[in-house]
């Protein structure tokens, strides 16, 4: 699936910039929300985790979440295939994470559910947009400079998620959750905005 401007047998260092910004904008979500914050926040502060039932929530929407992502993820694949939309499914999945983000705040202890629910979206949102993220990779490079490539975007969110953690942990210890949900829903919208502008336009739409 090949996007006009995009010539996989050269580097173009916009393109490929542009694409590595991406691993430094949704890098901030895991570190975050995954791992440092909100799944301690959902677990204890939402749920009450006195007999680990906290926990076993948290695993239930990350599963949940990862198994709607695999079973959508072939159709919707195929679907950008033919129709050219890999780029509009790829913004639409990541603004579902970042609105489902936002929409922690309205998240009190004891609305379970409510949090379950968002917490699904928002991962579905974050997993959904990797598909389509990581289907850009073949089309950025030739194939001996792939690994180069992907190294680079590791290396990139890897500093994504330090940055995220700098501005999301002081607000975490002074128990300001709502700024610390709306800071990574920014975080995450504006550093993957410079990709979407910057990558071509998908294909024509060849629905024969």
């Amino acid at each position: 699936m090949n996007s006009p401007g995009l010539d996989p047998q050269r580097l173009n260092r916009r393109h490929v910039g542009a694409w590595a910004l991406y691993d430094f904008a949704n890098s901030v979500y895991p570190a975050v929300i995954q791992v440092a914050v909100f799944s301690v926040y959902y677990a204890t502060a939402v749920v009450g985790n006195d007999a680990g039932q906290g926990d076993a929530l948290w695993t239930r929407a990350v599963s949940l979440s990862a198994l709607v992502v695999a079973m959508s993820s072939p159709l919707l694949g195929s679907i950008a295939d033919r129709a050219g939309v890999r780029k509009r499914l790829m913004m639409a999945y990541t603004y579902l994470c970042v609105i489902s983000v936002s929409l922690f705040v309205t998240i009190e202890p004891g609305m379970v559910m409510w949090g379950f629910v968002l917490a699904v979206l928002a991962n579905v949102g974050f997993e959904g947009a990797l598909v389509f993220y990581n289907a850009y990779l073949p089309d950025l490079a030739p194939k001996e400079r792939q690994g180069f490539v992907s190294g680079l975007g590791f290396g990139i969110g890897y500093a994504g998620s330090v940055a995220g953690l700098l501005m999301a942990l002081p607000l975490a210890l002074s128990e300001r959750y709502d700024l610390v949900w709306l800071s990574v829903a920014g975080f995450f919208a504006l550093f993957s905005l410079p990709t979407f502008l910057a990558l071509p336009v998908d294909r024509e739409a060849d629905l024969t």
